[in-house]
């Protein structure tokens, strides 16, 4: 098999937190985007009929209800969820943070940490792109990164052409 492109990069806990904050865009935030819609819908049927009734006080347990969970959701979760993924990424890699992919003509093959990932590309079903990350997602729904400026060898192009031939 010819070796298309390479990428090496060392995971920082900022990309591990872009590649977080990502693949949430991705799949996470529109769900709670829908959870926040319905929350608004209820906080509002529920608010009207308190202010109906005339008591203006009671409506402002569910107006702190709402607006707690909406941060809850929006920005502490999401934190949250960036440092246990770089914690368990750190942990599980027992510090050597080196990774190296090479894209060949029908599959794309991950070393680090002295272990080996094969993905093919007929396996992939995502690809995503932040500022400074390429991420294909499998049908497991296990993401492989490559850093944008970590190409030794070939480029994004390359690789995005390889994984649209085999969709």
């Amino acid at each position: 098999m010819e070796l298309k492109a390479e990428n090496t990069f060392t995971v920082t806990e900022e990309l591990s937190r872009e590649g977080t904050v990502c693949l949430m865009k991705d799949d996470y935030f529109p769900t709670v985007k829908k959870l926040l819609i319905a929350a608004g819908v209820a906080w509002a049927l529920l608010v009207g009929a308190t202010v109906w009734r005339g008591s203006w006080l009671m409506a402002i347990a569910p107006t702190v209800v709402v607006i707690f969970l909406a941060v809850w959701l929006l920005v502490m979760n999401p934190r949250s969820r960036a440092k246990r993924n770089w914690k368990a990424l750190r942990a599980r890699l027992n510090g050597d943070l080196k990774r190296t992919t090479r894209f060949y003509e029908d599959r794309l093959e991950v070393e680090s940490a002295g272990s080996q990932l094969i993905v093919n590309y007929e396996d992939i079903r995502r690809v995503l792109e932040s500022e400074h990350l390429l991420i294909l997602i499998n049908d497991k729904k296990m993401g492989v990164m490559a850093a944008l400026d970590g190409f030794t060898l070939g480029d994004k192009e390359t690789v995005l052409e390889l994984v649209k031939e085999w969709q």
